[in-house]
Order: C-alpha cells, then structure tokens, then sequence
C-alpha cells in the first residue's frame, strides 16, 4: 500500500507539473536580450550516416546564412563510393575510412581535425534545415554570456498521419522542456540537433564521450549526457524561441518503435544522474539543477498517462482517494497538453492529429520492447523528406510572425 501511495502520488506531480510551471511562468518577466556585440565564430557539424543526398539542402541553408563568422564540417559517414561533392571556401567535407558507425566519433573526428579556432560548435542533423537567420540569432545569445543554446526546433514536414503525430509532440516538447524552463530561470533540454556548445565545453564532452564509445561499443544518446554535464557545471542552457530550425518528422509506423526505443533507453539510462543532480541542486539550493533535473526526471509521455491510468483503475479497489487524484491529474495534464499547443501556436493541421493519438501509442509500446536492442545498436532513423529553404520557408515563413522583430 505505502508503494502505491508514493508511486501515485510522483504520477500526480508529473501530470500536473506541466500547468503549474506554465503558471507560474506567468508570474515572472519574460527574458529579454541585452544589446551585444557579435562575436561567435562557429563551427556548423554536420553527421551523415549512410545517405548519401540528405544534406546538401542543409548545406545550401547554412551558405546562405546572414551571418559572417561560420565554416561548414559534413561528415558522410558509412557511405559507399564517392559523394557528388560541392565546393565551397566555407565547406569541408570528411568521408572517414574506415567507417566509424557512429555519431559520436565522426563529431569526434571534426573536433580533432578543424584547423579554424572556432569559438563555438553547432551540431545539426542532415535532415534539418535553418532559415537565414539561424546563426546571428544564436549568436545574440553567446553574446549575451550564455555558453550553450538551444533553438527552436520544430517539424519540418507536417503532412500524412505520422509525421504531423511526431510533430505534434516536438510542439509541445518545445515549449514544455525548452521554452518554459529557460524562462523560469533554469536551462532548456538539448534537442540534439540545432544547439550550439562554447567548443572547448564540447570538446571536453566528446572526449568523455569516446571513452563510453571505446568501453561500450555504442552511444546511445550523446545529448542527454550533454546537457546534465552542463547544467551540473552550474551552466543555463538558453533557448533561443526565435532561431528556427525544422526537423524531418517520421512518416510510417515502422520508424516509431526504433526510434521511441531510442529515446526510452536514454531515459533509463540517464535517470540515475538525474535523481543525483535533484539530490545536488537541493543540497546546493540551486534552482536550475533542482527544477532541469525533476523536469528531465519525469517519466516519457506514454509511460506516465499509461501508468496513471493503470493506478487509477486500481484504486478504485483499494481507495477512492487516490483514483479522483490520479483521474483529476490526467484530466489537468490533458489541459496542460493543449494549452502549450496553443501557447506555441501549433499550426491546425497539426492540431487536428490530436484524435489519432493512440495510433502513435501503438508505436511507443514497440518502442518499449526495442529499448535492450537501443544499447547495442545506435538504431538510426532514415530519412524520406528532401526539400529546399527556400520553398519551405516561403510555405512556413507566416507561422512565426510573431518572431520577425527576434530576426533583425
């Protein structure tokens, strides 16, 4: 009884942890930028595993940057043959032989082998893709004293059944894990794409990060270790709302398990340092390791609505007390859900996914049965979608108007 009670009670506070910190998000100021000189030199990666086209389109996005300070690293890893390569003063490329299989080592490569003394790393998936401004807004926030940021990452493709369900959860993670801790006064979650790192922070990351590599074979998620190494360092990881950058969503079902499989070994496996930096912020009454931990420590969507919903059932033959909580936290937590859509302005066609959310469910319980085979095995997710900055941008470019002031 005494373990049902504490695991319906954590339940209960991970639903409605959501509302309350968007309330009391609302009490204090929004962060505003201070005029700065921009000065950051960056180092834009690149990581190619088996595919040889995807990322010449990114490649073209960062060309066309509106910012002076910056050199382009590709790394193609794990591809056969030559690439089609393109030239340009502000791009290197590596193609590793023999190949490394893996994320970790190719950024390692990049690290060891730039000749530039870039002040700062900014890591991309070959999928995304960055509008013009990208860069000089990032830039305004190294100026500003912060040592890592995280952009807005968002969906790239929104249309068919899966992509805008994936979609709608990288809306609301946005805003729920990077948007409101950082205006609370604590860091934002690394994304794993679109963030970017003060070099030697990262290099000193990485290294740890081969060592793992060597002993273990695999890394399974680099980020995660990324972002509790810097906040435990007593860093703020700022989220900069006005740097978009939009990812490839999944669009079949088969991509949901591999790579929800992924992201729930991560879980597991940084849970421990997370329930560590809680016990550390509390003794050093420090409020971003108190509040980036309990919110990285709250458990993946579907577990804790699963969970919840189980315990609720349960109670009803053990005592109501507990099933009119745990109902009433599921319902709040359900507000909460749509309330940060809305908050982010989560375009309507991603909003009308919300009724077949179940079918992505489905998906997450394969996942679940894949996260043993996630520490053996990076579990890349193939990429389908290939499109240019300029027609997305001009397609998306009227969902973030109230951006535009962010971008001169």
């Amino acid at each position: 009884m005494i373990l049902f009670i504490i695991i319906s009670c954590i339940c209960s506070f991970y639903l409605l942890f959501p509302l309350l910190s968007t309330f009391i998000s609302f009490l204090g100021g929004k962060f505003k930028l201070k005029e700065a000189e921009l000065t950051a030199d960056f180092a834009c990666v690149i990581t190619v595993y088996k595919e040889k086209d995807i990322a010449w389109p990114l490649v073209r996005a960062l060309l066309a940057q509106d910012y002076r300070n910056y050199h382009i690293y590709l790394v193609a890893d794990g591809i056969e043959g030559e690439l089609d390569v393109m030239t340009h003063e502000k791009l290197t490329i590596y193609q590793p032989r023999p190949f490394l299989n893996s994320k970790v080592a190719s950024l390692g490569l990049v690290l060891k082998e730039m000749k530039t003394r870039h002040s700062h790393v900014v890591v991309f998936d070959p999928d995304n893709l960055v509008p013009s401004h990208f860069l000089r807004v990032i830039s305004k926030y190294h100026a500003n004293g912060f040592n890592a940021v995280q952009g807005k990452r968002i969906a790239k493709n929104i249309e068919g059944t899966y992509a805008s369900l994936d979609a709608l959860g990288e809306y609301y993670y946005d805003f729920a894990v990077r948007n409101l801790p950082f205006q609370l006064g604590s860091s934002s979650t690394i994304a794993g794409s679109g963030m970017s790192i003060e070099k030697n922070l990262y290099e000193e990351n990485i290294a740890k990060e081969l060592l793992i590599l060597e002993k273990k074979g695999v890394v399974v998620a680099e980020d995660k270790s990324l972002q509790s190494e810097l906040v435990d360092q007593g860093y703020i990881i700022a989220y900069a709302g006005a740097a978009i950058v939009f990812d490839e969503k999944i669009t079949g079902a088969e991509q949901i398990g591999r790579q929800r499989g992924r992201w729930l070994n991560s879980y597991f496996g940084q849970l421990p340092e997370n329930l560590k930096l809680i016990g550390k912020g509390l003794l050093k009454m420090d409020w971003n390791r108190v509040y980036f931990a309990m919110m990285t420590a709250m458990p993946p969507m579907v577990v804790l609505v699963g969970l919840s919903g189980l315990l609720a059932i349960i109670a009803l033959f053990i005592n109501w007390i507990y099933f009119f909580l745990l109902t009433g936290s599921l319902m709040l937590f359900a507000l909460a859900f749509l309330l940060l859509l809305l908050f982010n302005k989560t375009p309507m066609k991603v909003l009308q996914a919300i009724p077949k959310i179940p079918l992505f469910v489905l998906g997450q319980i394969s996942g679940m049965l894949n996260i043993r085979k996630a520490s053996k095995d990076f579990m890349a997710t193939s990429h389908n979608e290939i499109t240019e900055i300029d027609v997305l941008w001009k397609q998306r470019r009227h969902e973030f108007k109230h951006l535009e002031k962010d971008w001169e």
